[in-house]
């Protein structure tokens, strides 16, 4: 009896040294193998995918189809008939072609596909509109590597410019709301007897408002050539933006245009 239990406790400690032993001789090699999974298990818990990776979700080598758009990424397998091999916006599937969303161009593969930063305010508004429905049609699954996200799945500086710059961008389409509200665009039409005209009402502009308002040519910095707006003289006195139509009196509701 006792020399089963000595044989017992011959057998553990033979198993721990054993396992130091192990522990000792490859230290590197567990180390390394146990930091390969620690970094692939946080790769997939944080959802942050390499271009690498993320091709393979293409309905083909994964059945499941990924799209990106401004580093975001999303499931978009149910919209199969839309994004499957041989359907119409195929294109946008395992990359971030975000450009294409505004251009239309479904063959650009260069290093500048997912590059917006040079988009007018509009087109950056449009590119958020698509976001959000992404967002609300279809499950996000993490963001890419590279332009917008670093490899611990952080924004990058170009993605905080980029945030920097739909502030900006929000922030001048009030202004331009309020100054459509100081300054309505005019009614206009065409004819081939008489050409342009241009006139204010009191809901010109679809701005419904007291006044009438007389038509002047409006120039807004940034913009190459000026808008027709309605101004209300009675209030308004200023001049450095605004220019009078020619061959039309100044106190006008309506003027013809000279044809160009």
């Amino acid at each position: 009896m006792n020399l089963k239990i000595l044989s017992g406790k011959n057998i553990k400690v033979v198993l721990a040294v054993s396992v130091v032993l192990v522990g000792c001789l490859f230290h590197e090699k567990l180390q390394s193998i146990y930091s390969t999974f620690m970094t692939f298990n946080k790769h997939k818990v944080t959802g942050v995918f390499h271009q690498e990776e993320l091709t393979q979700f293409n309905g083909i080598q994964n059945k499941k189809l990924y799209l990106v758009l401004l580093g975001s990424i999303f499931d978009v397998t149910k919209g199969r008939e839309h994004y499957g091999k041989g359907a119409s916006y195929n294109y946008f599937i395992g990359k971030d072609g975000s450009r294409s969303f505004i251009t239309g161009n479904f063959q650009d593969e260069s290093n500048n596909k997912d590059h917006v930063l040079d988009l007018t305010c509009n087109q950056l508004s449009s590119l958020q509109d698509w976001e959000h429905t992404f967002r609300s049609k279809y499950k996000y699954v993490g963001v890419l590597v590279g332009r917008y996200y670093n490899d611990d799945g952080k924004p990058t500086e170009y993605s905080n410019e980029l945030d920097l710059r739909l502030e900006k961008c929000k922030i001048e389409k009030e202004m331009a709301k309020q100054d459509e509200l100081k300054y309505p665009p005019c009614n206009m039409e065409w004819s081939a007897d008489q050409g342009s005209r241009v006139w204010c009402t009191k809901t010109s502009g679809g701005i419904a408002r007291s006044w009438v308002g007389v038509p002047r040519q409006l120039y807004t910095p940034g913009e190459k050539r000026p808008r027709c707006a309605c101004v209300d003289l009675e209030h308004d006195h200023s001049s450095a933006l605004l220019n009078e139509y020619d061959n039309c009196t100044p106190f006008s509701t309506s003027c013809v245009l000279e044809s160009n």
